[in-house]
Formats: C-alpha cells, sequence, structure tokens
C-alpha cells in the first residue's frame, strides 16, 4: 500500500513541535509491514508580517528531503495577502503550491493508493482536487480548533464542505469534537481516532521514588490565553491556602509568559510556582517522572496530546471539559472540571492531593498506553485503509 501524507502544516525541523502529530503518525505507517511506501507532501508558508525580510531572499519553490526514511516533498511559499471577507487569497496560494509538489511527487514516485489529509481547510481542500483530476481516494482527520473558536470564514466553508463530501473517511481527534462536526458538515459521518502518544513517551522507564509529603503539579503548554494559566494560578494559590507545601512547575513559551509572572508575584506565590521556559522532549519527560499530578487549564481542546503524555508517565491529571479532554480523562485517571472555573480548579487541585493515594502510576501508564499506543492507532487506520481499497 502506498500512501501520501498531506498535512495542512508540518514541523520545519526536528526541533519543531509545530505539528509533531502528523509527523508522528506518517512515521508510525511507516513501520506497517501492510504499508509498502509513506511520503509527505507538505507546503511549508510563512506570514509575510512575522518574516518580512524573507520576502526577496525566500526560499521559494520545491524542496526534498529525507527525514527517518521518509521522503518529503515540501514547496516553501508565502502569505501575501491580507484577509478578505470574499475569498482566502491565501488558501488559493497554498494548494496551489501543494498541487504543484504533488505532480513533482507522482513523476518520481507514480500514484499513491491512498492520501490522508489532515485538516480539511487546507489539506482537505487539496486532496479534494487531487482526487477529482486522479481519481485517488482520500481519508481526512481534522484537528483544527477553529470550529470550536467559531473562527470560519462564510467564504471558506463551500470548498471545505465539498472536500468532506468526497473524502472516503473522516475522523475527528475526540469524540465531543466528531459530534460538532457532524453538525457542521450535515450529511457527513465523523469517527473518532485520537492521535498518537509519541515514541519518547513509549520508551520503558522506572518510576522514581516519591516522598509523601512533598507534592508537585505540572503543566506544559505555550503561555497563551487559550490554554487558561491565568485561571490556574489563582486557583493554585486558593489551593496553597490550605496545603501550604504545594509546588506548580510550568513549562513552556508564549505571549502571556511575563503577564503570568506578574500575576504570580501579585497572588502572592512566586515561591512555589516555578517557570522553567520552553522546553525539549526530554526535559519534559524529566518535568513529568519528577511530578505528582498534571494539570491544564485550557478553554479550548481538539485532543489534548499533552494529557495523553502526562498519563505515559504515571501522571494523574486535571483538565476542563473543553473538547479534548472529555476523550481522554476519566474518573480512574483524573478530574474533569469545568471551564473558566477557578473555584473547580482549587478544588480539583485539593482533591488531587488529597487523594493522591488512589491513582497508580503504573496503571495510569498501562491503560494510556493500550489506547493511545502508536500500534493501538495505526491499526486502526490501516483498517481504513484497506476498507477503502477493497
Amino acid at each position: 500500500m502506498h500512501v501520501v501524507v498531506l498535512p495542512s502544516w508540518y514541523p520545519k525541523s526536528e526541533q519543531d513541535v509545530d505539528g509533531i502529530f502528523f509527523r508522528i503518525q506518517a512515521q508510525g505507517l511507516q513501520k506497517s509491514s501492510k504499508i509498502k511506501k509513506v511520503s509527505v507532501v507538505a507546503p511549508m508558508f510563512r506570514h509575510l508580517r512575522a518574516q518580512p525580510k524573507t520576502l526577496l531572499g525566500g526560499p521559494y519553490g520545491l524542496r526534498k528531503y529525507q527525514e527517518n526514511q521518509i521522503d518529503i516533498y515540501a514547496y516553501d511559499g508565502m502569505y501575501l495577502f491580507p484577509r478578505s471577507p470574499f475569498i482566502d487569497l491565501n488558501r488559493v496560494l497554498w494548494v496551489r503550491a501543494g498541487m504543484k509538489a504533488f505532480e513533482a511527487y507522482i513523476k518520481e514516485n507514480g500514484k499513491p493508493d491512498l492520501i490522508h489529509a489532515h485538516v480539511v481547510n487546507y489539506a482537505g481542500i487539496l486532496a479534494c482536487k487531487i482526487f477529482k483530476k486522479y481519481g485517488i481516494p482520500y481519508i481526512i482527520t481534522e484537528h483544527s480548533s477553529t470550529y470550536a473558536r467559531d473562527l470560519i470564514r462564510d467564504d471558506q466553508w463551500p470548498a471545505m464542505r465539498e472536500a468532506a463530501k468526497h473524502a472516503s473517511g473522516l475522523y475527528a481527534v475526540s469524540r465531543d469534537f466528531a459530534d460538532l462536526l457532524n453538525q457542521k458538515y450535515p450529511g457527513t459521518h465523523w469517527s473518532y481516532l485520537p492521535n498518537i502518544l509519541g515514541k519518547n513517551f513509549t520508551e520503558p522507564f522506572e518510576f522514581p521514588e516519591k516522598s509523601g509529603d512533598d507534592f508537585t503539579f505540572c503543566s506544559v503548554s505555550h503561555l497563551r490565553h487559550l490554554k487558561g494559566h491565568d485561571l490556574l494560578l489563582p486557583a493554585f494559590a486558593k489551593a496553597l491556602q490550605k496545603y501550604p507545601g504545594l509546588k506548580l512547575n510550568i513549562g513552556g513559551a508564549g505571549p502571556e509568559g511575563e503577564n503570568l509572572k506578574n500575576l504570580a508575584k501579585q497572588l502572592g506565590i512566586i515561591d512555589s510556582v516555578s517557570f522553567l521556559g520552553a522546553l525539549k522532549t526530554d526535559e519534559v519527560l524529566n518535568l513529568m517522572r519528577q511530578s505528582d499530578a498534571f494539570v491544564l487549564a485550557s478553554r479550548t481542546e481538539t485532543f489534548g496530546v499533552v494529557y495523553i503524555e502526562a498519563l505515559s508517565q504515571g501522571l494523574p491529571v486535571i483538565a476542563t471539559k473543553c473538547g479534548g479532554p472529555q476523550s481522554i480523562v476519566r474518573p480512574e485517571n483524573g478530574f474533569l472540571i469545568p471551564t473558566e472555573n477557578i473555584d473547580a480548579l482549587a478544588d480539583a487541585l485539593i482533591q488531587m492531593y488529597e487523594q493522591r493515594d488512589r491513582f497508580l502510576p503504573q496503571k495510569l501508564r498501562q491503560d494510556c498506553l493500550a489506547e493511545f499506543s502508536e500500534e493501538a492507532v495505526i491499526n486502526r487506520l490501516i483498517s481504513k485503509f484497506e476498507e477503502i481499497l477493497a
């Protein structure tokens, strides 16, 4: 079976984590004995406002390289146009670039049996155009939070609905998200298929011995409004009033970093909270293994890979009912609380400390791997591929 993966965005380097779940899934497919070849076709566009100095110097055009023995056909470009209420010109540029990259790919590798597009807008639209020209079937997995945040413009919907209409399979990365997409795309059926746990988080390790008195929460994400750290800090301050020995370590960087540090100072909890900055994967692993529980008070998540990463390291989790976590967090592995609720979050922090003995790290890890490991998810995906091609 020859499969091409079409991501709507893709990591630009080994260190880049933006879109890393697309890379992880492609690498998982490659390992299957049922897959003869898997490749990635990925337009990689940058924003003029973010990188104006590259307007003249580039890079532009087709670029081919290998990543863990997977052929990557990248097409570099730049988003040039401001937002318009009538037509998404940047999407037109992206899809055109993607078609050029795909046509270069099939000239050298032949037509794939199937395409897996990630996100309807833009990769799903490209997959639909390829289907209409070459007859290659495709499935779409949706990851984008733009639906829940009501960020899709009226002019964008027709091409997106056309892409969903012709897909041979439609997947969402959480059950609640699948329900939402069934409403957004009338007459279609979306199924749940979770993201895959990264390889580093599945590797065996020895659980460290931890003190019964100390208790440390950790949180890892970009520091932006969407992730709810401005709710977590006052909730943690409330929990500290009852248990002054609690600690909170926050990994990540972002536009809210300075505001959050100032908020911690205003709340008088700076001695109990550490801001660790951006972390590499091995640093995230070390942080989680030295912590007792994970917490993230997101305002919206289509999935929430970091929750399964925490569970894989034996940490119970506290999450909000913001979409994705409802498919991950259950009473046996943590607490689900309402969004935008500081009091409920403070209560969950306190309960997590008081009930810490009921969460067994080895059991949390075992259950996580059974549901979210590469093998578990890839087997479901390949079964769908076989069904389509049969």
